[in-house]
């Protein structure tokens, strides 16, 4: 028998020599949610030159003490800036954003002056200069978003005051979600007795999607090796990572490995040391095209999802893998018990106390039939093998189902 692969082994072998599959220019319209394929700079400092933070007048702080008679010489709204030179003794009435005119180096704001007959009185002269030097925000040729960031409204906003319409971003790969059994309905189909729901697919869709890929569902195939090679050979001008639900054991109707060693592919691995999720393994087409088979069971598939297929998406779209990986801690609400000879992965809800503690509570219900223990988590509780009971108050590593 061959010996199940410890998990980071596994993902060892799934990631290596996959990258970017290349980039296309869309609008910054339709941007959000993208990856970044190239470092977006600023092309002008931003503001362009010094502007007023507040509606007031702009003047030399030289005449800005309390008391001053100043001479109204004209306006400086938003986008209308004063073209003149500010001369001792003389003020511009500015609006908020407006261009503080040459000559002038203080604001004071409205509310501390007193304006009669084109004479303006300084009644207080306290308080900041409220002017917002050149390049305060950005400076021309500044990194304002790094490459492999995924797009957001923050950076979608900065992008357009860097005065970008367009924007370079990572082709999303696509991937083909395979599911065979001839017990498979698809929602809405009647059920027959011994026939169940194809749930598994539409949850990986789901999250293949939220990670930035493109979800491509062919029909549910039928436990018939010469229908499914052929679904695999369709496969091999739109997709460009393939992953196959269930059909990995020895039965006469586990078909996923004698179809796909059919069509060419190299098996790397089969079967890792994890639960849920002992029956994932990982092939490569000829072309080099990854082949990830996740357990069929739906709750096994959602936590191996997580594990193994969004680092991969992550590489394919640029982007570091590492935070989808990486381990965070939180406090144990409950007491939980042993393990056994497998990595376990829990599912878990997270939440943070009003001391901003992690603290953590594992479901009771880990039965990997279950589906609607996913509802409530957020989380993947770790535990080595053989790891020993832990107390409530306890510290364990989880990995969160999210990240920002």
């Amino acid at each position: 028998m061959t010996p199940l692969l410890p998990l980071d082994e596994a993902r060892r072998i799934l990631l290596d020599g996959h990258g970017a599959l290349g980039s296309e220019i869309v609008s910054l319209a339709d941007a959000s949610g993208r990856t970044l394929a190239e470092n977006v700079t600023a092309r002008h400092d931003q503001p362009p030159a010094p502007t007023s933070a507040m509606d007031g007048y702009a003047v030399r702080a030289a005449d800005s003490m309390q008391g001053a008679r100043l001479r109204l010489v004209g306006e400086a709204p938003a986008g209308a800036p004063f073209a003149g030179l500010l001369g001792p003794g003389e003020c511009v009435k500015i609006a908020t954003g407006g261009i503080v005119p040459d000559g002038a180096d203080r604001i004071v704001i409205q509310e501390n002056v007193a304006s009669a007959g084109g004479v303006v009185t300084i009644v207080d002269s306290s308080g900041p200069p409220f002017v917002r030097p050149a390049a305060m925000d950005f400076a021309y040729g500044q990194i304002l978003v790094e490459a492999g960031q995924r797009l957001g409204p923050a950076a979608i906003g900065l992008i357009a005051a860097a005065g970008l319409a367009e924007v370079a971003v990572a082709r999303r790969p696509r991937v083909a979600i395979l599911a065979a059994g001839d017990e498979l309905r698809d929602p809405g189909q009647p059920l027959a007795p011994g026939a169940i729901y194809n749930s598994a697919t539409f949850a990986l869709e789901a999250l293949v999607e939220e990670w930035g890929a493109i979800a491509i569902r062919p029909v549910v195939l039928p436990d018939d090796l010469d229908r499914i090679v052929s679904a695999i050979r369709t496969l091999e001008d739109s997709a460009d990572l393939i992953v196959p639900l269930g059909g990995a054991s020895v039965g006469t109707r586990d078909l996923f490995r004698p179809a796909f060693e059919m069509v060419g592919a190299k098996m790397l691995f089969w079967g890792i040391n994890v639960v849920p999720g002992k029956p994932c393994w990982h092939a490569r087409l000829a072309d080099g095209r990854p082949v990830l088979g996740l357990p069929g069971n739906p709750s096994s598939a959602f936590v191996c999802a997580h594990l193994l297929l969004r680092p991969l998406i992550d590489l394919c779209l640029g982007r570091d893998p590492a935070p989808s990986m990486a381990l965070q801690i939180a406090t144990l609400t409950d007491a939980i018990g042993e393990n056994g000879a497998r990595e376990a992965w829990l599912r878990a809800h997270v939440a943070i106390d009003a001391a901003g503690r992690a603290l953590t509570t594992v479901d009771p219900r880990q039965d990997s039939g279950l589906q609607t223990p996913l509802l409530s988590a957020n989380a993947l509780v770790r535990r080595l093998p053989f790891s020993a009971p832990c107390a409530a108050g306890s510290t364990v590593q989880f990995l969160p189902f999210s990240r920002p």
